[in-house]
């Protein structure tokens, strides 16, 4: 298990960020994220150890928890939003995943503009059809 990046391949790349280790293994290990067309580059414990990443690596799809130390996943989000509005970055494809079902987190996530808001636990297949669903815009946006 780590936390830091490592060097993606022509693949769009997925940033993890979790508090829980065993949360962040198990979406590693999961799916065959290859053969979807996504690499994991990055895992975070916290919003902001995952905004230090993506100051030097380039994520596609962030998977973000809420509930962390240090930066929460709702002020994380915020924070990535501010930064791709000043600095004209494409918005990447957040999806919050989180064991809280409060509307309010839910409200907050979605005024932000996040792609899937999906509570935990999440299945294979769900998660394949969310990687699908992003891979699909995200190759609509690079064909552009």
């Amino acid at each position: 298990m780590y936390i830091g990046c490592r060097e993606g391949k022509e693949m769009f790349n997925v940033q993890i960020v979790d508090d829980e280790p065993i949360i962040r293994m198990g979406i590693e290990k999961m799916l065959n994220w290859n053969a979807l067309g996504f690499e994991i580059v990055c895992m975070a414990q916290n919003g902001k150890q995952a905004l230090e990443q993506l100051e030097v690596e380039k994520i596609d799809v962030i998977i973000t928890d809420i509930e962390m130390p240090i930066m929460n996943g709702l002020d994380f989000i915020k924070e990535v939003r501010q930064q791709e509005a000043s600095t004209g970055v494409a918005s990447r494809e957040v999806v919050v995943l989180t064991a809280y079902e409060d509307f309010e987190y839910a409200r907050t996530a979605i005024k932000y503009g996040i792609a899937e808001y999906v509570l935990k636990p999440v299945d294979i297949e769900e998660m394949t059809q969310i990687l699908s669903r992003l891979k699909e815009r995200l190759e609509e946006r690079k064909s552009i």
